[in-house]
């Protein structure tokens, strides 16, 4: 704030400032998304190479186009959307109250900073406990692969057949075939 109101009063028309804040918030958005989409690709590939055998559907599991403009799409709007409201919020400061008040005052009132903290109590929670979720969940999924399933896996071979039914009408001439089959 303080720093707006001195941008003001040296002459910064409130477009620059509001386009300023825009391009930072985009900025961050952007560098976010890169960032969570290096992630992203990196843990697919962990995926990949630590998954069991026989997981079905494994190999659609891709990060093409349609993920990269969706991550790039959310990560416009969201910047801005939470760059342009604050961005028009801070950009009309009251300058002189602002440069009187001096560091101590820049911050807001006493109830903006409560709800401030209050925010930032809630997003140190929710991250908190989203990283105990992840982390209980690796740690099923682990312990799940090492459980003996009962039976022995090696040496099985499993197919599906689909019998024609203009060569096979009854039940019976399908039985029949699968019997001879086993044989």
């Amino acid at each position: 704030q303080r720093e707006l109101s001195i941008r003001s009063a040296l002459g910064a028309e409130r477009w620059r400032i509001v386009r300023q804040l825009l391009v930072e918030a985009m900025l961050l958005s952007v560098i976010a998304s890169a960032f969570g989409l290096a992630i992203g690709y990196g843990l697919v590939q962990i995926l990949t190479w630590a998954a069991p055998d026989g997981l079905p559907r494994l190999d659609e599991v891709t990060m093409d186009g349609r993920v990269l403009a969706f991550t790039m799409g959310s990560a416009v709007v969201t910047g801005v959307l939470f760059g342009l409201l604050p961005a028009l919020q801070v950009s009309r400061p009251n300058v002189s109250e602002t440069l009187k008040l001096g560091t101590a005052g820049a911050g807001g009132s006493g109830s903006r900073q409560r709800i401030r903290s209050a925010l930032v109590i809630g997003e140190v929670a929710i991250s908190v406990a989203l990283l105990i979720g992840a982390g209980l969940l690796i740690r099923s999924l682990w312990r799940l692969q090492q459980v003996n399933p009962g039976f022995r896996h090696e040496n099985v071979v499993t197919a599906r057949i689909h019998l024609p039914s203009t060569r096979y009408q009854g039940g019976a001439q399908a039985w029949s075939f699968y019997e001879r089959l086993l044989d």
